[in-house]
């Protein structure tokens, strides 16, 4: 690869006029040799350059781009029918519809009778070609807009999902912490905590585990399983199936544990312009014209759309809201303006988006005497612009719950309601209930200000969640005997949310209300905060003030008001940048002060004092190339206390076990042959170990991740085919990335004709096997990478037997130099 990057840099003298590779027969290019010197304008063979950097007929593994979009990874022939052409490739009906070209483009062949055949892109789509860069190995494949279906923004074509390769994880976060009573010197307590996350995945097929392990100097050590189940994404729905113990959504119903199955939307599979809510644009454009979408005066959204009815619908989504003015700019310079009102709700679907639930199995509730089978299922529908409904249904024994929702998009703001009704028979007494929920949000443009209401209220009866109705019945008949009031003590609640940019610098300020109260009792709960921030020459500032009120009928309990006063700015010593930051409230003050030392090493300081009662605490992390090591220590008046921790990933694939010193779910295993200590992405902490292995124990599933090496600390004798590549993983995949290397000697040969004429320039280069390894460089130079101290190399300008010479070399004696990154020899050519 890099013989070829360096011949063609060399070949930049010539004067070329390119084509791309769309038909069989290439355009030829002219050289014009007179800026050649000596006899090389007799003796060079051009004849392979006309088409451009000439393609040699083989199979290559090709990152695809379509019109500038990458399609995946894809394995290529390349043929030559015609002597001294570049080679060419062809292609297929099916893998042109998996680029989403439009079936009717491609009709005119399948006519003909031809899909089955591999045809000149030229002869699929009038106009289409390819450009095919050796260099990088990447194909770029250009096809008319009007024969592409659309797609959203950041759209991922599942096809090229990646579910990675068999292997298993352990993630781990353990703590071990000691304290000791600073007036009798004696240790009071010693714990240790460890949560662990392992899996496996086979195939498609995900197996996951979750615990927490626990120990004390004053009882026994206890292990805590949390969930284990399997699971697989099933991307045609874009859903996640999983079987085993886990936790419902908690989307309209409360969460609730169970040991089951389910089958749910998973978001992460949209692209990010299909996530949250957007309303579609609609128009009519008169020519081909320009769509220029703003909200409160900034671009957020253009394209080009051609004459006739046009829909936008991969808008990101922008918080609560706002106007969206909408510009079409025609290609005659008249220009349509039109308006489209946009408020969202958390509930609220772009038009045609569908999420669903449903969920069947026995309750896991540790808090619960009786466990019982119980079944779910959820939907919500975005009808429109303005509408999305939703509805639900919970079932178990003498149970059951039914939801309905609408939430609506408005000029005044978006609402959203949904009541629930449930029944519940408690020994020989049937209890029901509804609660209703309502929402508001809007964003009041002239001032930007933002407005959130939310309502909770028990209507009438006595309202249970299904934990609480399974609880209940436990003691169903106590509680019937002692306080019939008390069943189904749902609370009711209203809150207010209130956050206002201010104009200029003066900062901004959010106001919050919450208001509680609980049916069957007369206890109510009312709490305020108040909240300021803003920055002044670097220096960032807040104020806050929460008030509490706890209330029985008329009678006040108790009445708390808290004033918190932060300051954070930055301190530069030399190189190195610490961040402090300092909180003052009637009861405490803090002064602390944390950065990093190093790419590895950070670290952070803390002086308090709470009531009377002073203290100091230190820690530190360090990343090590297996793990993180983090320690504190706190000592104030009446104690003393001092933690060490370890945190990490271990990764067994089938070649060997890795160790990141950070977790992750979705990872990507690096293989790069004798690159030892190449550094991926730019991470300090990801380099490439001794035998060739990185681990990246973060990846976006569903995303396009570039991962690129950095060759710059790996051996000289090591050259990288290529430094990047481009995946979309499964979420929760271990996907591996390999990357070419070529080990051998960095060699330069200069070397004359045996009747001492320089060599040809451009001519190739041969090994004993026969394979190309270099070719000739201004001033008969020859550059090859070769594993071998001693070879003999074939230059070949011409097919006659005349038109060809051997060169004999050795590296036995350079090679006592271990400090030379390139040999240099000079030899004749025989």
């Amino acid at each position: 690869m890099l013989n070829q990057k360096i011949s063609f840099i060399i070949l930049g003298i010539f004067v070329l006029n390119t084509s791309v590779y769309s038909q069989n027969l290439p355009q030829e290019a002219d050289f014009d040799t007179n800026f050649l010197m000596g006899n090389t304008k007799k003796n060079i063979d051009i004849s392979r350059f006309k088409y451009t950097n000439p393609i040699l007929p083989g199979t290559y593994n090709l990152d695809v781009y379509v019109n500038n979009k990458w399609v995946g990874k894809q394995n290529f022939d390349f043929t030559s029918t015609i002597k001294q052409s570049n080679a060419t490739t062809c292609f297929t009906l099916n893998t042109l519809l998996n680029y989403h070209v439009k079936y009717a483009a491609l009709e005119h062949l399948i006519n003909d009778k031809k899909s089955h055949q591999c045809a000149a892109l030229s002869e699929w789509i009038p106009n289409a070609y390819y450009d095919f860069d050796t260099s990088i190995q990447r194909l770029d494949i250009f096809i008319p807009q009007i024969a592409m279906q659309t797609k959203a923004r950041d759209y991922v074509d599942p096809n090229t999902w990646d579910h990675g390769i068999n292997a298993g994880f352990l993630s781990y976060n353990a703590n071990a912490y000691q304290i000791k009573n600073n007036l009798t010197q004696q240790t009071q307590k010693t714990n240790a905590f460890i949560s662990l996350s392992a899996g496996v995945n086979l195939d498609e097929w995900q197996l996951r585990h979750n615990g927490q392990w626990q120990w004390s100097n004053d009882k026994n050590t206890l292990y805590t399983p949390i969930n284990t189940y399997l699971q697989r994404a099933i991307p045609k729905y874009q859903s996640i199936f999983t079987i085993g113990d886990s936790f419902t959504s908690g989307n309209l119903f409360n969460s609730i544990g169970y040991r089951g199955l389910d089958l749910s939307s998973d978001e992460r599979m949209l692209p990010n312009s299909m996530l949250g809510y957007a309303p579609q644009i609609h128009g009519v454009a008169k020519t081909n014209a320009k769509v220029e979408v703003r909200q409160r005066g900034q671009l957020i959204y253009q394209t080009i759309v051609s004459p006739g009815a046009f829909e936008i619908n991969d808008l990101y989504p922008t918080g609560f809201g706002g106007t969206l003015d909408v510009s079409i700019l025609e290609s005659d310079g008249y220009i349509q303006r039109f308006s489209v009102p946009y408020s969202a709700s958390v509930q609220m679907l772009r038009p045609k988006r569908k999420k669903f639930s449903f969920t069947i199995g026995q309750v896991r509730e540790k808090s619960l005497n009786t466990q019982p089978v119980f079944s779910q299922g959820l939907l919500q529908y975005g009808v429109n612009n303005y509408l999305t409904t939703s509805g639900g249904l919970q079932v178990s024994k003498k149970f059951y719950a039914i939801n309905l929702g609408t939430a609506l998009s408005t000029k005044l703001g978006a609402f959203s309601v949904d009541l629930t009704h449930n029944s519940n028979k408690l020994v020989n007494k049937s209890i029901s209930g509804e609660l209703l929920n309502i929402t508001y949000n809007r964003l009041m443009e002239p001032t930007n200000t933002q407005l959130s209401l939310s309502a909770s209220q028990q209507l009438h009866g006595n309202y249970f969640t299904l934990k609480d109705a399974i609880s209940f019945k436990d003691y169903a008949q106590y509680f019937i005997e002692q306080n019939p009031n008390i069943l189904g003590s749902q609370r009711n609640q209203f809150q207010i949310n209130i956050n206002q940019i201010l104009p200029q610098q003066f900062g901004s300020f959010y106001l919050t209300g919450l208001w509680t109260n609980y049916s069957g009792s007369r206890q109510s709960n009312k709490e305020y905060q108040f909240g300021y921030n803003n920055s002044y020459k670097g220096i960032n500032y807040a104020l806050s003030v929460t008030s509490q009120q706890l209330q029985y009928a008329n009678q006040k309990l108790g009445h708390n008001t808290e004033y918190l006063l932060t300051f954070a700015f930055p301190i530069r010593f030399n190189r190195y940048t610490a961040n402090t930051n300092a909180s003052f409230s009637e009861d405490s003050q803090t002064l602390g002060l944390n950065g990093n030392i190093t790419d590895r090493l950070n670290y952070s300081a803390t002086l308090a004092k709470l009531f009377n009662q002073k203290s100091y605490t230190v820690t530190g992390n360090y990343k090590s190339d297996l793990t993180t090591i983090g320690s504190s220590y706190t000592q104030s008046d009446s104690y003393k206390q001092a933690m060490l921790g370890l945190s990490g990933n271990v990764v067994v694939h089938p070649h060997g076990i890795l160790f990141s010193p950070e977790q992750g779910q979705t990872m990507g295993i690096v293989y790069a042959p004798d690159a030892t200590g190449a550094k991926i992405n730019s991470n300090p902490n990801i380099l490439v170990n001794k035998s060739g292995y990185a681990l990246i124990p973060y990846l976006n599933p569903y995303r396009l991740n570039d991962i690129y090496i950095d060759p710059e600390n790996t051996s000289n004798n090591v050259e990288l085919k290529e430094t990047s590549y481009r995946i979309a993983p499964y979420a929760g995949s271990i996907t591996k990335i390999i990357f070419s290397t070529q080990k051998g000697y960095a060699v330069y040969i200069h070397s004359k004709m045996p009747n001492g004429q320089p060599l040809p320039f451009a001519a190739q280069a041969y090994n004993t096997k026969g394979e190309v390894v270099g070719m000739v460089a201004q001033g008969s130079l020859i550059y090859i990478r070769t594993p071998l101290p001693e070879d003999t190399i074939k230059i070949k300008w011409g097919e006659k037997e005349t038109d060809q010479c051997n060169v004999h070399y050795t590296l036995k004696h350079q090679l006592e130099n271990s400090h030379l990154n390139m040999f240099m020899v000079e030899l004749p050519c025989q």
